[in-house]
């Protein structure tokens, strides 16, 4: 509800305005508080994202936002990220865009299709693709979006 997307949302603003964000956000340091505020606890490990880096990462999630899958692999390999298929090619800007989703928006397990038009299966991709090279800002991106969407799965249980 409106909690976790103000949780979201205060994170991204953390990340992308000033750089320093709660690098721990899981349920035990998040309180919804009885006016429907929320009290964010626990800021001992925090995450520090440098100018140049929040600047890849709002060009990545505008490029994603268009769907604008050559871009968005542009972005990832300029700016460090590598990965490999199976066979050590590299990989397509399909699957990288995909890859940048699953990073910085959202995860996305419907079958793919390459740039070559073959349909794969989302999860056989992800075990046969191998990481060379992950630069910070997206093992950051991804490390915070997962801890956030844990944080959101915990509060939809009873």
């Amino acid at each position: 509800g409106r909690a976790l997307k103000t949780l979201v949302h205060v994170h991204g603003i953390q990340l992308m305005l000033s750089g320093v964000y709660n690098a721990d956000p899981h349920g035990g340091n998040v309180l919804v508080l009885p006016d429907g505020r929320l009290g964010l606890l626990d800021y001992g490990m925090v995450g520090r994202l440098p100018p140049e880096e929040r600047e890849t990462v709002a060009k990545t999630i505008l490029a994603l936002s268009k769907k604008d899958k050559a871009q968005t692999a542009r972005i990832y390999r300029e700016n460090g990220y590598r990965a490999t298929s199976a066979n050590g090619d590299d990989i397509d800007d399909s699957t990288l865009h995909r890859f940048a989703s699953f990073h910085l928006d959202r995860i996305d397990l419907s079958p793919l299709t390459l740039d070559n038009g073959d349909k794969v299966d989302t999860l056989e991709l992800l075990r046969s693709t191998r990481e060379r090279v992950v630069p910070s800002w997206v093992e950051e991106g991804r490390r915070l979006g997962g801890l956030l969407q844990g944080v959101s799965a915990q509060a939809a249980r009873p």
